[in-house]
């Protein structure tokens, strides 16, 4: 396991969000993925079977969290975070992909995708701005 991929999965064996959402790393330091397990609990809309948005807003932020924390190795502070949901999402994991866009000595910025079985068809994006430190 490369260091950025070990502190990330410290980082996420120390939340209790992480805990819940079931959240996994894979890949290498230059292409991490963040899956998201499927539960039950993370159904929003029974009828449709859809994934609550609140559930894939914490799993893309928890994502872009601990993969700038691997970064700065620094606490990190959400400044803010906006969330695009562009496809309805279906009751199964979700795959994750971090972009870094700027870190500064202060903030950094980042975007996250979201998406379930094909990586073409994105269920979701967020950027974010976080403080370091």
């Amino acid at each position: 396991m490369s260091d950025r991929l070990s502190i990330i999965a410290d980082y996420a064996s120390a939340a209790p969000i992480a805990q819940w959402l079931g959240v996994r790393i894979s890949g290498s330091s230059d292409d991490l993925q963040y899956h998201l397990t499927f539960n039950e609990a993370h159904i929003g809309n029974p009828a449709i079977r859809a994934l609550h948005g609140g559930v894939i807003a914490a799993f893309l932020e928890f994502a872009m969290q601990a993969d700038l924390h691997a970064r700065a190795l620094a606490p990190i502070s959400t400044i803010s975070v906006a969330i695009d949901y562009l496809a309805s999402s279906r009751p199964e994991d979700m795959v994750g992909r971090v972009k870094l866009l700027r870190q500064g000595r202060r903030i950094a910025f980042l975007e996250a995708s979201g998406w379930q079985a094909d990586n073409t068809r994105l269920v979701a994006a967020a950027r974010g701005a976080f403080r370091l430190g």
